[in-house]
């Protein structure tokens, strides 16, 4: 990375991100109490001049939204967080989830990736605009949720249909992108600018109940679901390559014969299967961006009695599309991998619609200039991300709106990084979290100059 700022502009950006992600981590917001969350960003902005308030559904899980009103017109640019985290397990942690530990280099806790280090840096970008008082073309805002984890009520889905008026925005920045990756000529920063829709549902096979001693074989229920989760698992559904799944495999994919496969739709499933038998890590990246995907996570069986063999049995399951699709193309595949098998039931059990942003915008190009005065290697691609965010709401509410998401990260790459997210040990680098501020800080001086 080239530095972009002089050493005691850069120590500042470190020292105060520093000790204010730390003093969020050390607040425990699994999926509740995300109020002691908001009230100390909202004590941390007001000493730098900036007004905020906290709105919300419940008490104990308010949203904080503050405002940087620009000094002449311009768009609006919103900066989204949430402070919501997932349960920790302390005794798989080297250290105390919630201490908010700094040491070698990292801070540590529950949150430290996913996702305070981006709340922690947006507010500090907030604060360091409004001290510096130089005045944009538009307003900043800045919106911390509840509730992201979950998502059921109280956060973002909350605002924009009860608080519009405080969150209606032109652009937004939120998470879901900008972990790199090495390229023999630079480094990979997706953005995600989409969102897959959730099409989940649930098979139900039903046969003949009786006692655990005589096996009943093909009348026996969970036999059956457990040939249908097989079947599923063996299922190559149909690959859907769009413009911009093939525009981030052009540059992910060095060999030109394997990018041509991935890019055709008759052979990209066959491809990635080969590239899963090789080891080749890039295969989980591709394999979403190609369309359906099946994950049977939840099986329900029987009474708890193991001499009873129950009438029918059950089986949950995490299915994505892309924007493009819809949800009866899901049935028709599942009603493909199933064809050889009797006695089962489709239901919908959570349907939603993919939405995105286009691309590119005077937010994209804000983005790579600023990226490119620090790593000037770096290649910007925008993606279509497979989990979920609350991007996807703000979408919804504000059509006309820009949403990606982008916290790009300078010292880890994707690889390094691991699996820390929502698991043991989770922290981020010193040198990113500083980064992370400054990109913001000048992100919003780029984009409403």
């Amino acid at each position: 990375m080239t530095r972009a700022v002089d050493e005691q502009r850069w120590t500042g950006y470190r020292d105060e991100t520093t000790e204010l992600l730390s003093a969020l981590l050390r607040v425990d917001t699994t999926n509740d109490n995300e109020t002691a969350a908001a009230e100390l960003l909202q004590r941390y902005l007001a000493a730098a001049g900036v007004e905020s308030s906290l709105v919300g559904e419940l008490p104990r899980r308010q949203n904080l939204v503050a405002r940087l009103p620009g000094s002449r017109p311009g768009p609006t640019l919103l900066l989204l967080g949430h402070t919501d985290v997932v349960p920790a397990e302390p005794d798989e942690w080297s250290v105390p989830p919630f201490s908010g530990l700094v040491k070698d280099g990292w801070v540590w806790g529950r949150g430290a990736l996913d996702m305070k280090n981006q709340v922690a840096a947006q507010a500090v970008a907030v604060a360091r605009l409004a001290r510096a008082g130089d005045g944009l073309a538009g307003d900043l805002v800045f919106v911390a949720t509840c509730d992201e984890e979950a998502g059921e009520h109280c956060g973002a889905r909350w605002l924009v249909e009860n608080e519009s008026g405080l969150v209606r925005c032109d652009f937004l920045l939120n998470e879901g992108g900008g972990e790199f990756s090495p390229l023999d000529d630079g480094l990979l920063y997706p953005v995600t600018v989409g969102e897959k829709a959730y099409a989940e549902f649930r098979i139900t096979t039903r046969g003949q109940g009786g006692h655990g001693s005589v096996p009943l074989h093909d009348k026996n229920a969970v036999e059956k679901l457990a040939r249908v989760i097989t079947a599923l698992a063996d299922h190559e559904p149909e690959a859907f390559v769009g413009p911009l799944t093939a525009a981030y495999i052009d540059v992910l994919i060095a060999d030109d014969a394997l990018r041509a496969r991935l890019k055709d739709p008759a052979t990209a499933r066959a491809a990635v299967a080969g590239m899963h038998a090789a080891g080749d890590p890039l295969a989980y990246a591709v394999e979403p961006l190609l369309g359906i995907t099946f994950s049977p996570t939840v099986v329900h069986a029987g009474s708890g009695a193991v001499n009873v063999i129950p009438s029918h049995a059950e089986v949950d399951v995490d299915c994505r599309i892309l924007p493009e699709q819809r949800p009866e193309e899901v049935e028709r595949e599942v009603r493909r991998a199933l064809a050889g098998i009797d006695g089962w039931e489709f239901e919908w059990t959570d349907v939603t619609e993919g939405n995105e942003s286009p691309l590119p915008t005077p937010l994209s190009e804000s983005i790579e200039r600023v990226l490119s005065e620090s790593v000037p290697s770096a290649k910007v691609v925008g993606v279509h991300l497979s989990g979920f965010t609350d991007s996807r709401w703000f979408r919804e509410a504000f059509p006309e709106a820009v949403a990606y998401g982008f916290c790009p990260f300078v010292d880890e790459d994707t690889d390094t990084m691991g699996d820390r997210c929502h698991s043991a040990d989770e922290r981020v680098s010193v040198m990113d979290l500083a980064y992370q501020a400054y990109f913001f800080e000048r992100v919003a001086r780029d984009l409403l100059r």
